[in-house]
């Protein structure tokens, strides 16, 4: 068997060719000797570096599975915020419905206010621009935009 040491060192170099940090890599071998040590008590290892050579791959495996698996925190749960910022089914069924409701309304609105509001609110036009778009004054467009939006304010607290 070779020494110690020119083993050591051909497992670090497979390990940082595998892209392991050079302290991960000292941390791998350390417990690939520890495993060999374990090994030796109870049965015969009649490749003792071939034994380190499969230990520290299979450990680089296993490390990999492990941060896969479960994302490493460096604070104790108890002091991490958790909390859950989606809304809870009953407010999504009820915005959905709510969405429904004003979409209902807003399809009754004649087509003209309609597509002034859509203009306004969806779109961003000003004011100015949809009078020009719609050849009426900006007084007018006014007009129909308050009173859609009041329509729409009154369907939605009828519901």
């Amino acid at each position: 068997m070779r020494p110690v040491r020119d083993i050591a060192k051909r497992m670090k170099a497979s390990l940082m060719r595998k892209g392991v940090s050079i302290t991960e890599a000292d941390d791998l071998v350390q417990e690939a000797f520890v495993r060999l040590a374990t090994y030796s008590q109870s049965s015969e290892v009649h490749e003792p570096e071939g034994f380190l050579m499969r230990t520290v791959s299979n450990l680089v495996i296993d490390e990999h599975r492990r941060r896969k698996r479960a994302k490493i925190i460096d604070q104790p749960v108890e002091d991490l915020a958790l909390i859950d910022n989606e809304p809870l089914p009953d407010a999504v069924w009820a915005g959905r419905k709510r969405l429904e409701r004003l979409n209902a309304g807003f399809a009754a609105l004649d087509p003209t206010t309609r597509r002034m509001l859509r203009a306004q609110r969806v779109e961003g036009s000003s004011v100015g621009e949809i009078a020009r778009r719609e050849g009426v004054s900006v007084s007018a467009v006014e007009k129909r935009l308050a009173k859609g939006m009041l329509f729409l304010v009154k369907w939605m607290d009828g519901w």
